[in-house]
């Protein structure tokens, strides 16, 4: 992408040596390309995993496309669940089914719990030192150890109940003030956010339309650029090319946008946060605050956190959670509405158990966090939800710490390979699961799939070491949104939209929204509620 920065003479430059190299080099690449492109032979002549034809340079970059995980499932059909190919320069393993992902998430977990070095992650989580993307090592295991123990364990989740019941009041009166044509996705986008801002920052976040503007401008860097190709990562030596076409350039703007942002966000709590009570309880149990109490820990090592580690778990937590709150939502209500038979079983028995609560002080509240356990439909729309759109399609790739073995010993993966798992992919397997295109939540009816990493044909929150953290917060949030939405309100299409499907189509990047924005009449039931 040019920028008007982008000096004209550095670009004339860049493009000479460009073709310059072309013209010496393609004709010796061409050359080899037949006796390469079929080789499945290692160093020691063990044998790869077979691979796709591809082309010099780029490798099978162009065979990608603006959905990857359709593209790669599309090549995985044609040569197999266990599949090599080469982002540009660089070889990478993709993993397509079931079994082996469970060779790579639980059977070698010690193997693949790394993470390959990337650009712009590296800029954008402050060298990495974020829990998602940083390389194994004695700082993430700390990182983990705390994040799990102090952040996002179920006692903790449970402590945000009421936080999440409040937000939840306040989605509905939106709704229910909205007068006519509700648009959903914006809703449920200021929903993710606003309950984001109330758990990781307590309660002076709640309806502060200044905290929504800071975190909609921090999302508006990462999502983007997360998405983005940095030429480095898959072809080394022309990694300067990043720096003509802007790439570089526009990473470091969004960091240092998103760096401001942050600070200004750590100095309030700083000014706010109150010291630990006896207990060591930190005030109104604020994510931030816990965090800023821990940088004044010292391990025999040193420190256990510093500003910037603090600013790159904030980016995990309010980036990836509250994308995937939103995606998850926006996909349940538009399927839900494709699907009038789903929606009115799940509005019985969201309407069956809220009539027989007795002990609720909301008016509001349909269910509150305490009735989500004894829901099965309810939970089983929400895994066939993320069955069929998971937030992020290809899991963040692994990164092998030592040669070894996949697909049941047959094929060998050198030390420090990309593992690129296609959660998709698994999650549509018709060996594994029956019409699977269609959106069923029967499906689940008595069965002991789950979404918790140990069913290996439903992981879109990956499994072991590297497995999402705050998945129980996620899907707690959205099991008490979605019943109480469902639950409170008949829901139809707007007379302009009313077809006989909604418009489906993803948008392209890192995490897959719905590309149409998603639009409903909500109607009062019969007795209203108001």
């Amino acid at each position: 992408m040019l920028t008007e920065e982008t000096p004209w003479s550095s670009l004339l430059q860049a493009a000479v040596l460009l073709v310059a190299f072309l013209t010496i080099s393609l004709p010796v690449l061409l050359c080899n390309l037949n006796a390469s492109r079929h080789s499945r032979k290692g160093s020691g002549g063990l044998l790869l995993p077979p691979s796709p034809w591809r082309l010099p340079l780029v490798g099978n970059l162009h065979q990608l496309g603006r959905f990857p995980h359709r593209s790669l499932h599309s090549l995985a059909v044609a040569h197999g669940p266990v599949m090599r190919i080469h982002l540009g320069m660089v070889p990478a393993i993709v993993v397509s089914s079931a079994d082996a992902a469970r060779e790579v998430l639980q059977v070698q977990d010690h193997v693949f719990a790394s993470r390959p070095s990337l650009s712009i992650p590296s800029i954008l989580f402050y060298g990495c030192t974020d829990l998602a993307f940083a390389p194994h090592g004695p700082y993430w295991s700390r990182l983990r150890k705390l994040s799990v123990n102090h952040l996002l364990s179920p006692s903790r989740v449970r402590s945000c109940a009421a936080a999440r019941e409040q937000e939840v009041e306040v989605l509905l009166r939106r709704v229910a003030s909205a007068g006519g044509v509700v648009r959903l996705s914006e809703l449920l986008s200021d929903f993710a956010k606003d309950v984001a801002g109330r758990i990781v920052l307590g309660t002076r976040a709640a309806g502060d339309e200044g905290w929504r503007a800071k975190l909609d401008a921090l999302l508006e860097e990462i999502v983007p650029m997360l998405g983005s190709f940095h030429v480095g990562d898959c072809i080394p030596w022309l990694s300067w090319l990043s720096a003509v076409d802007g790439t570089d350039a526009r990473a470091r703007r969004a960091f240092q946008s998103i760096d401001h942002i942050l600070d200004e966000i750590v100095g309030d709590a700083e000014r706010e946060v109150r010291p630990p009570g006896p207990g060591g309880e930190t005030h109104d149990g604020a994510f931030l605050h816990l965090l800023l109490s821990m940088m004044k820990e010292r391990e025999p090592a040193g420190r256990l956190l510093d500003r910037d580690n603090v600013k790159a778990l904030l980016v995990d937590l309010f980036g990836a959670g509250t994308e995937a709150m939103i995606v998850v939502l926006e996909w349940a209500m538009a399927e839900l509405l494709c699907n009038k038979g789903a929606m009115q079983k799940l509005q019985q028995e969201v309407r069956r158990r809220g009539a027989m609560a007795t002990d609720h002080n909301s008016l509001l509240l349909m269910v509150t966090d305490q009735d989500l356990p004894g829901m099965q439909y309810l939970r089983a729309v929400v895994k066939e939800t993320l069955r069929l759109h998971t937030p992020g399609p290809l899991l963040l790739p692994h990164n092998s710490m030592q040669a070894t073995r996949l697909g049941q010993g047959r094929y060998h993966v050198p030390s420090d390979t990309m593992v690129i798992v296609n959660a998709w992919a698994i999650a549509r397997d018709p060996g594994a699961w029956e019409s699977p295109e269609d959106f069923r939540p029967e499906r689940f009816a008595g069965s002991t799939v789950d979404f918790r990493g140990q069913h290996f044909e439903l992981i879109p929150f990956g499994s072991g070491r590297r497995m999402c953290p705050g998945m129980n917060l996620g899907v707690s949030t959205v099991e008490l949104a979605l019943a109480n939405l469902v639950g409170r309100f008949d829901w139809e299409l707007p007379v302009e939209d009313d077809k006989e499907k909604i418009d489906m189509q993803e948008a392209p990047g890192f995490v897959v929204r719905k590309k149409a924005p998603l639009r409903a009449v909500a109607v009062m039931p019969s007795g209203g509620i108001y």
